[in-house]
């Protein structure tokens, strides 16, 4: 824009004045929807989309940390943390079904976690 009088001056630090309110107004919305999904709800609600979408990396994380997840708890609440050669044994066995269980149920699991995670998370009306 030429600039050859004191009017279209005038009119270039209007247009300026304008361009800048409006720009400060557009990043203070988004100074404000950063702040939102920064905190601890959202930030739970977007790993946990993250994790249950169907298929990809999260569906297989779901699964493993379902997994891992069951054979430790059946491995230690049945074996403990000595025992005999037949608890232990046991105990893996417990492992082995449990972790065999979760793994093939993980859409069952995901779906009852997501019924979970609505009636939680479920703003009222």
């Amino acid at each position: 824009m030429q600039i050859n009088n004191r009017v279209d001056l005038d009119s270039a630090i209007a247009s300026l004045e304008s361009s800048r309110s409006l720009q400060e107004k557009q990043l203070r919305i988004q100074f404000n929807e950063t702040v939102e999904s920064f905190k601890p709800k959202n930030l739970i609600k977007a790993a946990y989309k993250s994790a249950t979408e169907n298929g990809g990396a999260g569906s297989l994380l779901l699964k493993a940390a379902g997994g891992i997840g069951a054979g430790l708890l059946g491995g230690n609440l049945l074996a403990g943390k000595g025992g005999s050669l037949i608890s232990k044994l046991a105990g893996t066995a417990l492992n082995a079904g449990a972790v065999d269980t979760v793994i093939n149920n993980t859409d069952k699991i995901s779906a009852w976690g997501k019924a979970i995670y609505r009636n939680l998370f479920k703003k009222d009306k």
